[in-house]
């Protein structure tokens, strides 16, 4: 009995899984070339988790197919949040969409998982030249010397903030002159926690946080051969005390508070006079009427060391199971393009990684000073996510410095705790 009911649970989940990935590996009559010679019509797909970015996507498959008539590109949007575990579902199920967005923060699992397509050969072939797109967004998908996707956009990390609560207090708008001193003093001189209002979101994050300051301050997230933890540096835990200073000093909310409601949507909310931010949500603050004409971007504060930054991008791949490889791999290959980053420029809908075609994206928001975002590229350190140990130790790090941030250990307790942990995890997949 037990194993009947075993059947229909796996047929009813598999049922469900096709449900979920319509659309994903599909195709009209086989692929390739017909027995006289004539090419078959053939139907890919492309899955993205960006529903902004889906008529610029769409745009780009269409041009696509004017040039491979034979070749249509079916784009499906699933949201963020719906995204990984589908495509975690349809992985192991040989069920991957042809082509897909794949984040530097899952990479690996893909990569390891021998899910994603290798294109090395199509590099050393000359098929792509990587060298178009800048060298740290193509390491953040290499795995092990072998390269597996081709770069779609950039984010770098700015810092937005609300020209209003700034004119009200009659205070210099930041720019590229300020340090963290000035932050934090700024922040204070904007705080209001009787009104709910503070002057900066010292939120705990990593990417869109505190891993710029502890780069900032001359500390590392991770060494350059990806083999030591950076959080136990002196640096590094200057940077993230000082950060958690200014929830002490009330010149940010509180951790709870943060955690009740975003520092983003505090912003959007006209309750946060800066926060941290990343290139790719400028569309979400300017969809609060509240906020909208109202904030502006100004490059991160410098440290000690440097100006620090972290750049990550979405990389195009393609799955290893797809049924049209050939087909998926030419339109790999011409989101690779320039014509790609020009539709993708031209139409907002990110920063193209493609060198020189950022410029359009610039302009669709002349109001706004998005060129900090891409004059910070060249120097900023890419997203660490490139070592078989960071799936495991990410997810530790979080639920570590929460702790810290909570107020249950000391900041120095924390980062140390991290950085044990991190190292231990760099061993163990050794």
């Amino acid at each position: 009995m037990m194993n009947i009911r075993k059947k229909m649970v796996a047929g009813i989940a598999s049922l469900l899984l096709v449900s979920l990935m319509a659309g994903c590996n599909s195709s009209n009559d086989g692929g390739g070339a017909t027995d006289g010679g004539a090419q078959k019509n053939v139907t890919i797909s492309y899955t993205i988790w960006d529903k902004n970015q889906q008529p610029a996507m769409e745009a780009i498959a269409d041009a696509f197919t004017e040039q491979h008539p034979n070749i249509k590109v079916k784009v499906d949007a699933i949201p963020w949040g719906e995204y990984w575990t589908k495509m975690s579902a349809a992985a192991p199920a040989g069920m991957l969409p042809d082509v897909f967005w794949m984040h530097g923060g899952q990479f690996m699992k893909y990569a390891e998982g021998q899910f994603l397509e290798p294109i090395t050969d199509k590099v050393q072939a000359n098929e792509i030249d990587l060298n178009n797109y800048a060298s740290n967004l193509v390491s953040i998908y290499t795995m092990d010397g072998q390269n597996y996707g081709i770069p779609k956009d950039f984010d770098t990390i700015g810092l937005a903030y609300n020209k209003e609560l700034f004119d009200q207090a009659n205070i210099p708008y930041p720019d590229d002159t300020w340090d963290y001193a000035k932050l934090a003093e700024v922040a204070k001189q904007l705080s209001q926690p009787d009104k709910g209002i503070y002057g900066f979101g010292a939120k705990l994050d990593t990417q869109a946080g505190y891993w710029n300051d502890m780069l900032a301050n001359g500390g590392f997230i991770l060494n350059d051969d990806m083999t030591k933890s950076g959080y136990d540096e002196l640096a590094s835990i200057e940077a993230l005390k000082a950060r958690y200073q200014m929830i002490l000093d009330k010149a940010s909310p509180t951790h709870q508070q943060m955690t009740d409601t975003d520092s983003v949507e505090m912003f959007k909310s006209g309750k946060l006079a800066m926060i941290f931010d990343g290139s790719w949500d400028n569309g979400n603050l300017a969809s609060s009427e509240i906020i909208k004409g109202k904030y502006d971007w100004a490059p991160l504060p410098k440290g000690k060391v440097k100006r620090g930054n972290i750049i990550n991008g979405i990389g195009n791949v393609m799955s290893t199971k797809g049924k049209h490889k050939d087909e998926a791999w030419q339109f790999l290959k011409f989101l690779g393009s320039k014509e790609a980053a020009e539709i993708t420029a031209e139409m907002g809908a990110a920063i193209p990684a493609f060198n020189n075609t950022q410029d359009a994206w610039v302009k669709n928001n002349p109001d706004l000073n998005l060129q900090v975002f891409i004059d910070q590229a060249g120097d900023a350190t890419p997203y660490p996510s490139g070592s078989k140990s960071y799936p495991v130790w990410f997810s530790k790090e979080a639920e570590i410095m929460s702790q810290a941030w909570g107020g249950a250990i000391s900041i120095e307790e924390g980062a140390k705790k991290v950085a044990e942990m991190m190292n231990q995890t760099i061993e163990d997949a050794k």
